[in-house]
């Protein structure tokens, strides 16, 4: 079986214009083709590319986290009463971050994060409040109540300024 991608006429046949404009054109993209399937390959193997010193500024180091993408805040809760209640959990987005072992702590908070209560262990119903916030977070997140019976319960979303 033969194949024929293009075929040259002889000098006699060569006579029009166009047919000799329509091969050359006709061979400078195939050979643009293989040149770009040759240059694909190399820098897709890892031995071709190393050899070549090629040095991309777009593959960096990753970030260790969120650290340097949201601004950060504080808020402290207060369980109000007169003990605390080491069975009452502080979920943040979901992920149980600390309990109760004082009336009052100072979370880290992000923008968009979810406060929740956990008192799905706890015997006894409590109140708790956000006490305060730092002056980055919005102001409608301080003094955020929520009652707790045996349940999980939003105390606030967080939204920084």
């Amino acid at each position: 079986m033969k194949i024929k991608v293009f075929r040259f006429k002889n000098a006699s046949e060569n006579s029009d214009k166009n047919t000799v404009f329509e091969n050359i054109l006709f061979s400078t993209c195939i050979l643009c083709f293989v040149v770009l399937i040759i240059v694909q390959v190399v820098l897709v193997v890892p031995s071709f590319r190393s050899a070549l010193n090629i040095t991309d500024k777009s593959i960096g180091l990753p970030l260790n986290g969120d650290e340097y993408l949201y601004d950060q805040g504080q808020i402290t809760i207060k369980m109000m009463g007169e003990e605390p209640d080491p069975s009452v959990r502080v979920l943040i987005n979901g992920d149980n971050v600390t309990q109760f072992d004082n009336t009052e702590m100072t979370l880290n908070v992000r923008d968009g994060d979810v406060v929740e209560i956990d008192g799905s262990q706890s015997f006894a119903g409590h109140i708790v409040r956000v006490e305060s916030t730092t002056t980055n977070i919005d102001g409608k997140c301080k003094n955020a109540l929520v009652n707790i019976e045996k349940n999980i319960k939003t105390l606030v979303k967080v939204r920084i300024k």
